[in-house]
């Protein structure tokens, strides 16, 4: 059997050779808090903390550490004795319960100056008290000129939440963030100190504020700040959402403004309390932007909203229950002339109170002390001299409410008790009340006056008040004319039938606007009988605009394309790019997809005012049919940040490139003419188109033969070739329409004894 402890109030502790338990009422961190200041360096703290949150369990011990563990016990039941056998102004140690009654009472409070007393003998003065055990009659409570009335010390925690966030963001601006509290203690009297202040208070750990404060004294009208951080971050209870539709529609969200009319523009502003406890005074304030007309609060479905003379609204809601949420309605018309117009939506501040603390602080004991008298009345009786009638007055001569717990009178000779008043025996006294115990008569030797000991505890009543303010701002948004043109061209003008031809798509889309874009969607059906490209296929293009351009001018349609020199090249991922279905099957429609979103997070950047973007990719003709045409289906959407309802433009023109059945009746023809000279001929090369289609880029070759010279070209050839040691000409035509000739003359020069002018009858 091992030594064992009594630790008054909490439980017992025992230590043997080789093990300690304990059987303790309350936890380990609870015990610090009590018995902290005697936990040394040497001591096996984890030891001590296992056995104390694992009650009745035996946790191994070594012998060096039995005899620290001894010892560090009976420190803690000697101040455990020390701790519960009084108090301020004190209980005796035989009233321990009277004592923890009394500590409990100290977290009451009150939130009223006036006090229900329940008189049950109205036929006397006072306001009878009684033991609330025994139902015996102990005194009654005169009341002062002031009536039933005392004033409560106001004891206040109010801690603070400050957080930014951008538009209808969902999480705010982790650096903007602010959060801080503050404990103030106020004495409302104008002539009456409160001394002896103690204040204890539950936390969980994360306010930086003592758990226990002691102030000596508070003057009349003064007032004890106690500011104190707030370690961790906790996200606003008020969620504030904003709709915005410059088409004055409750479905379709909007942001871009109309040059051609007014533009009544819809706010719908929600509040939204996300915690499960009430906000109450909630305040949201929209500020009205210059160059707005005609603000009109439409409806509210909570609280009062009304524009002020500071171009504010301001929308006030007494209480936001746990969960709800609520709506405001607001139309304002603006006009813009031109593009380069913007206008902004205007920010928005909001606060509410909770009444909670961020931390989950809670003040658990208020004890203080004002001006008080506590005196025996002894009154020697007329026919016996050696009997004193006595009474204890208890008198309150602050202006505060008092709350008497504990009052004893011990005769100093007999050391008999003769009044003895415990907790929730006399209710709160009014200032300037008195409090008179019932009569009881001493008897003294020789009329001499009798001595008492008098043991009195009491302390001030206070209201207390916890809240969180919340302060919230939003940031607004830009509105202005969303404006794009878009521009579509083919490589191609025709395409053969029945063979495979390849040709290049090339869009072009240009923020003719004033306002910035964040995201581009550029989308082409392919339609069937056509391959789509592959997504490594699609290149990007960027033209960014100089300072002196023009950002409202669109494209000329009679533009010619540089094919080669499209722009700044933009790499794209290819996670970008849908193509549907996403395979090269001629036979099916597809959708090729560019999705350009995010833009403000991408190496692109914001599609600003005046910037083109350029996306071009092949489109490959597989054997489609004569008499038919491809046909462009293309759609341009552009959208603002934040995202509204999309702008959806088609390009100024869109092309049809024609299939061509184009089948060639040529007849190509060569004639050789001696010329006057000897060794000198000319040579006609004749093409005759005998179709009823114009061609298109038809090559005419001539093979010159051996030993002779060659010059004098009707038509100077666009190539020099050699074959077989021979050198041959080309020529190119451009065009020869159906029935029409062509020819080519030049003439050829024989050299040396061995050339032959019949190998100039070789044609090709």
């Amino acid at each position: 059997m091992g030594t064992k402890y009594n630790i008054i109030d909490i439980g017992t502790a025992e230590v043997d050779k080789k093990w300690m338990k304990a059987n303790f009422s309350i936890s380990y961190n609870q015990f610090v808090d009590k018995f902290g200041d005697l936990i040394e360096d040497y001591l096996p703290k984890d030891d001590i903390e296992k056995a104390i949150d694992s009650p009745g369990e035996e946790i191994k011990i070594d012998k060096k550490s039995r005899d620290r563990l001894e010892e560090f016990f009976e420190k803690v039941a000697a101040k455990a004795e020390e701790m519960s056998s009084g108090t301020k102004m004190g209980f005796n140690a035989d009233e321990r319960s009277e004592s923890a009654t009394s500590e409990s009472m100290k977290s009451r409070s009150s939130q009223t100056s006036t006090i229900s007393y329940q008189d049950n003998d109205p036929s006397t003065a006072g306001i009878e008290t009684y033991d609330a055990r025994t139902g015996a009659k102990e005194g009654q409570i005169v009341l002062g000129e002031d009536g039933a009335t005392g004033e409560l010390v106001p004891l206040e925690i109010i801690e603070k939440v400050e957080a930014h966030f951008e538009f209808n963001a969902d999480e705010d601006i982790e650096e903007d963030r602010k959060t801080s509290g503050q404990f103030k203690i106020t004495n409302p009297s104008e002539s009456h100190k409160i001394w002896d202040i103690d204040v204890n208070f539950n936390k969980e750990g994360s306010a930086s504020i003592d758990e226990d404060i002691h102030i000596n004294n508070l003057e009349p009208q003064g007032e004890q700040i106690i500011d104190y951080e707030i370690e961790e971050f906790e996200e606003p209870a008020l969620n504030v959402k904003e709709f915005i539709s410059t088409l004055n529609d409750e479905e379709i969200n909007s942001y871009s403004l109309s040059t051609s009319a007014s533009n009544v523009v819809l706010f719908m502003i929600t509040a939204k309390n996300t915690k499960d406890y009430d906000l109450i005074d909630v305040k949201v304030t929209k500020n009205i932007q210059e160059g707005y007309m005609g603000v009109d609060v439409l409806d509210t479905s909570l609280g009062v909203a009304e524009a002020t003379a500071d171009n504010t609204i301001e929308w006030t809601i007494e209480k936001l229950e746990a969960g709800a949420e609520a709506v405001l309605k607001i139309n304002m018309t603006i006009e813009v002339s031109s593009a380069e117009e913007k206008a902004r939506t205007g920010t928005i501040a909001a606060e509410y109170f909770a009444n909670k603390a961020i931390t989950g602080i809670e003040i658990d004991k208020f004890d203080a002390y004002s001006d008080n008298f506590v005196g025996i009345m002894e009154e020697q009786q007329d026919e016996d001299p050696d009997k004193y009638t006595c009474s204890v007055w208890f008198q309150n001569e602050s202006d505060f409410q008092m709350q008497l717990v504990n009052l004893d009178v011990v005769e100093s000779e007999s050391q008999d008790k003769v009044i003895d008043i415990d907790p929730n025996d006399i209710p709160l006294i009014a200032s300037g009340a008195t409090w008179k115990s019932v009569e009881w008569v001493s008897e003294t030797e020789d009329g001499m006056e009798p001595e008492f000991q008098k043991t009195v505890e009491f302390f001030l009543v206070s209201k207390r008040k916890i809240s969180t303010l919340g302060s919230l701002t939003f940031d607004d948004i830009e509105l202005a004319v969303a404006i794009m043109a878009g521009k579509l061209d083919y490589s191609a003008t025709s395409i053969q039938s029945y063979r495979i031809v390849p040709f290049d798509a090339l869009h072009q889309v240009k923020n003719t606007g004033g306002a910035d874009l964040n995201e581009l969607v550029i989308e082409e059906t392919i339609q069937s009988g056509y391959i789509p490209p592959k997504a490594e296929e699609i290149e990007l293009y960027i033209v960014r605009p100089s300072e002196d351009s023009d950002t409202s001018e669109g494209f000329d349609v009679d533009e010619e394309i540089e094919w080669e020199e499209l722009g700044e090249q933009i790499s794209i991922d290819e996670s970008m790019i849908e193509i549907t279905p996403n395979d090269q099957e001629p036979d099916t429609e597809h959708i090729v997809r560019i999705n350009l979103t995010e833009l403000r997070d991408n190496a692109i950047g914001m599609f600003i005012p005046g910037m083109v973007i350029k996306a071009k990719y092949p489109i490959t003709a597989y054997k489609v049919a004569k008499d038919t045409e491809y046909v462009a289906n293309v759609k341009y959407l552009g959208n603002t940040y934040p995202a509204g309802a999309p702008l959806e433009i088609s390009p100024i023109e869109e092309p049809r490139i024609p299939v061509v059945h184009m089948r060639k009746r040529i007849l190509k023809g060569k004639k050789v003419s001696a010329m006057a000279t000897d060794g000198h001929y000319e040579i006609t090369l004749t093409l005759r188109n005998t179709g009823a289609d114009a061609l298109e880029n038809i090559e005419i070759k001539d093979m010159v033969p051996e030993n002779f010279e060659y010059a004098d070209y009707s038509l100077e050839p666009v190539k020099f070739d050699n074959l077989e040691g021979k050198d041959v000409l080309i020529w190119n035509i451009e065009k020869i329409e159906a029935e029409e000739t062509y020819t080519i003359t030049y003439k050829i020069t024989g050299t040396g004894d061995e050339y032959r002018a019949s190998g100039a009858q070789v044609s090709m």
